[in-house]
């Protein structure tokens, strides 16, 4: 483990640098492990295997869940350290680069950038996934309508996911991940 000297005379002095290390790097690997998910969803639904599907699915709201912890633990050091030096507790972490002492800084700055980098991919691939899922869905919406040919309405529930209605069937469609 990499230890972080503080500076003396800082006002940061006392934050608990290492924990703050320890959280980026947590977070940096909830978020690795979420890509590598949505990675794994996406072949799913390329495949069209739909049971398979679902089980990823619920893979990826545990580990969103994991995610959102480790964020909410690097908001609160973030907040403390904020507090500690006199700003706003609303900062974010790379307002916050110029408190971290020099020697670590750049290490600070790489695993903030690594999980910057992380979360854009991650949203990027949770884009696509639900876009395959709604053409999906369209797809079999299409087959079972030429199955069985009857009046369908279109609508969106409260929720905002599409709703479709017919004389023969109900379909909703889930796009959300």
């Amino acid at each position: 483990m990499v230890q972080v000297a503080t500076q003396s005379n800082s006002m940061s002095e006392s934050f608990p640098w290492d924990q703050l290390v320890d959280t980026l790097r947590s977070e940096l690997q909830e978020y690795g492990g979420l890509v590598g998910l949505l990675a794994e969803q996406q072949v799913k639904i390329l495949r069209h295997e739909p049971s398979e599907i679902l089980e990823v699915n619920k893979s990826v709201q545990i580990q969103m869940e994991a995610s959102k912890q480790v964020l909410t633990d690097r908001e609160r050091l973030v907040s403390r350290l904020a507090t500690n030096t006199g700003h706003s507790n609303k900062v974010t972490l790379t307002e916050m680069l110029p408190h971290v002492p020099g020697p670590e800084r750049p290490m600070f700055e790489g695993l903030i950038e690594e999980i910057n980098q992380l979360i854009n991919v991650a949203r990027r691939r949770l884009k696509q996934n639900q876009s395959l899922l709604v053409k999906m869905s369209e797809v079999t919406d299409q087959l079972l309508s030429v199955v069985n040919p009857q009046p369908q309405t279109t609508t969106y529930n409260r929720k905002g996911k599409i709703s479709r209605e017919g004389d023969g069937y109900k379909t909703s469609i889930r796009a959300t991940v």
